[in-house]
């Protein structure tokens, strides 16, 4: 099944050279980095865009509540001059509105450059509400300049809504910057302008000195708005000084606790003299001062705010720059070392293919005089050793063949020279059986001559005899060193059968750890999509609860806690992932070293089988030279025992001379059957010499190692 399923992979990776299937794992491996890369990178641009973005919207906000603090001091002069205030009113109106022109030069040039299509249309009409207002504002009655103000400053309340929601701030992920946003955009300036209501109707009735149940219920109810928003406030300051704490950053330098107490003090004294004076006789003029300097107050708060809020978008900034930073320079080293690694790995691995080519290239060319010497430890290596041991034995065994095959030819040789010494001698002994025949005298002068010529004879028999039984034992012993090799090759091929089973099994195995990875890879990748859900449903809980005021605040620190676990979920989520990543990496590697090996070793299987064809065809060989040897040693035998026969006849012939003319026949019958026996041991010696010969270069074809 695995091979099936492996098998377009290595029907493509099989028609490859190893550079080409460097290159092709090499792209594999880097397309998803990059993408990994590209998409780590784009999320981190995005964070530091939004952060810049929520940076370029925290300026907005500070530059237009500098304006609602003109719009207030506007609306508290013409309440107060249009309440009777006189000329000294009516100078300070026009200062305030000389005042607020200038706010929004300066906050139209800003909230152009922003670019927040929403912003700048409600701005453009903010603008063109406050021209229209301040032409109006000396033909209205109080109240109605009143209204007018309060909602062209709600109007600019919800610009600094819209600003925040269009640069991000509203939807800001991180705990000490989303408290100290919320105080910001949603609690400072609502307080700020609660307060100045205050003042400004405060300041009507103490210069009328009059008060209507109307603006005796007005007062109550903002003075009670107040209190409420000190103490959102507080909570909210509560919970970021907390965080602060935690995180050893800057404070707000008591700038909290002063306004909380100018507007306790405010707040006491609104009740002093306006509700609990029914004469309201307090000097108008000394209690707008008060509400000034507390409004004042609120707004070093909101500064303070402000320039810490700055303050971590660029901490946050700075770190996020960093950590892109420092990855870009790690994967930059990363990429360098795995290039110089691949580079070494190749050449390494394509330095021992190439000596093992040659090698074999010359083992086929029949020289096993080099060992194969390969530097690496890896499966390459032990291939090598493997070569090199089967280099060892094939030396042994055809060291011993050459040996055997010179000894052989060395022995046909000389048993061919005493063959054609045996045929001279039978040639004689004919010519004096012939002899005999013609007449007796003239045998009685040979036979001592042909006693002679027989007992060198049986010598040169016995020489003979003594040759073919050594050339019998040399053929054996070639034949059994054959057998020998012939086994040692059956055994290294079963041994590099055995190791390319274990590879294959090996790799299946891998292969099941690799599929076992990916499962565990889809199962982080869940985890992280549960993660980032439970984010995002912190965030909301974050601001439900926030909405809800104190009877939120508990589910607010749930909510908390629940962010922080996700996000350290996450955390450990991403560091499994990339642990995978390599593990995985690890496994596609060794994955393929162990496909690479079991190729080579099917080339090794290759090369033994032909070299074990090569040693049984000289086993063959050796085993017909020792049945040829053996038929000479029972030929030599034969003659042997046929040259005492016939020297015992001779003695025979000599002592009965009577009976010559009837021995001659027989002598020259045997003569002839002995010269027959002769020239068939003349052709057994030249087919063996000439056996020995084709043996000797067959086995010249190898170069061995020189014998020490």
């Amino acid at each position: 099944m695995v091979a099936k399923c492996l098998y377009p992979f290595t029907f493509i990776l099989e028609r490859l050279k190893y550079a080409m299937k460097f290159i092709l794992i090499s792209v594999l491996f880097a397309i998803p980095i990059a993408l990994l890369f590209s998409f780590w990178f784009a999320d981190t641009q995005s964070k530091i865009t939004t952060t810049q973005s929520e940076d370029q919207g925290l300026t907005q906000l500070e530059e237009t509540l500098p304006f609602i603090l003109s719009v207030q001091q506007h609306r508290g002069q013409a309440n107060a001059y249009l309440n009777g205030g006189g000329a000294d009113s009516e100078s300070k109106l026009k200062e305030a509105s000389q005042k607020t022109d200038e706010q929004i030069t300066a906050l139209n040039q800003t909230i152009q450059q922003s670019g927040f299509a929403e912003s700048i249309s409600e701005w453009d009409q903010i603008s063109a509400d406050w021209e229209k207002l301040k032409q109006e504002t000396p033909s209205l009655s109080a109240s109605e300049s009143f209204t007018r103000h309060n909602e062209l400053i709600g109007r600019t309340l919800d610009l600094i809504v819209q600003i925040a929601d269009d640069s991000g701030l509203s939807l800001d992920a991180k705990l000490d910057s989303f408290y100290l946003t919320n105080i910001i955009v949603n609690h400072l300036p609502s307080l700020i302008e609660e307060t100045a209501q205050v003042r400004g109707i405060g300041n009507g009735m103490l210069t009328k000195h009059q008060a209507s149940s109307e603006a005796s219920i007005n007062l109550r109810v903002k003075m009670a708005l107040i209190d409420e928003q000190l103490l959102k406030l507080n909570k909210l300051l509560e919970h970021f000084e907390k965080r602060q704490q935690q995180a050893g950053a800057s404070q707000l330098d008591g700038a909290d606790q002063a306004a909380a107490q100018a507007i306790q003090g405010f707040l006491a004294l609104t009740q002093q003299q306006l509700l609990d004076d029914p004469a309201l006789s307090s000097e108008p003029a000394a209690f707008f001062k008060t509400g000034t300097a507390t409004v004042d107050s609120t707004y070093v708060l909101f500064q303070k705010s402000v320039q810490t809020l700055h303050l971590l978008f660029d901490q946050r900034i700075s770190k996020l720059e960093a950590e892109r930073n420092l990855v870009i320079t790690v994967l930059a080293v990363s990429l360098v070392l795995i290039l110089l690694f691949y580079m070494a790995f190749y050449r390494s691995v394509n330095a021992a293919v190439q000596l093992l080519n040659q090698r074999t290239a010359a083992m086929a060319a029949g020289d096993l005089s080099q060992t194969i010497n390969l530097q690496t430890r890896d499966e390459l290596g032990q291939v090598g050793e493997s070569f090199n041991q089967m280099i060892a034995a094939l030396n042994k065994t055809l060291q011993g063949a050459q040996e055997a095959s010179e000894r052989s030819s060395s022995f046909s040789e000389q048993l061919s020279e005493v063959s054609n010494e045996s045929s001279l001698a039978m040639q004689q002994v004919a010519q004096a059986v012939q002899s005999v025949a013609e007449g007796t005298e003239t045998q009685r002068r040979m036979t001592e001559d042909t006693a002679l010529a027989m007992n060198e004879m049986a010598v040169g028999i016995s020489r003979i005899a003594e040759s073919s039984a050594s050339v019998a034992e040399s053929a054996a012993e070639t034949t059994h060193r054959a057998e020998t090799g012939d086994r040692e090759l059956s055994a290294a091929v079963h041994q590099m059968r055995s190791i390319r089973e274990s590879v294959s099994q090996s790799t299946g195995s891998v292969s099941r750890l690799d599929a076992h990875s990916q499962q565990i890879d889809e199962i982080v990748a869940s985890i992280k999509a549960i993660a980032r859900q439970t984010q995002l449903l912190s965030l909301n809980a974050n601001i439900e609860a926030a909405r809800a005021g104190e009877h939120g605040r508990g589910f607010a620190v749930v909510a908390s806690e629940v962010g922080k676990l996700a996000e350290q979920t996450q955390v450990s989520v991403e560091t499994i992932s990339l642990r995978i990543g390599d593990i995985r990496s690890l496994i596609g590697e060794t994955v393929e070293l162990m496909r690479r090996t079991d190729s080579e070793t099917e080339d090794g299987l290759a090369f033994i089988d032909r070299a074990s064809h090569a040693i049984n065809g000289i086993s063959e060989s050796a085993r017909i030279v020792n049945d040829q040897v053996q038929e000479i040693s029972a030929a030599s035998q034969q003659i042997s025992a046929g040259v005492e026969e016939v020297t015992a006849s001779v003695s025979e012939v000599a002592r009965v001379a009577v009976h010559s003319s009837e021995e001659s026949q027989t002598m020259a019958a045997a003569a002839q059957q002995q010269l027959a026996a002769l020239e068939e041991i003349g052709s057994a010696s030249r087919d063996l010499r000439k056996m020995a010969g084709g043996l000797q270069e067959d086995l010249g074809f190898f170069k061995l190692t020189a014998n020490e």
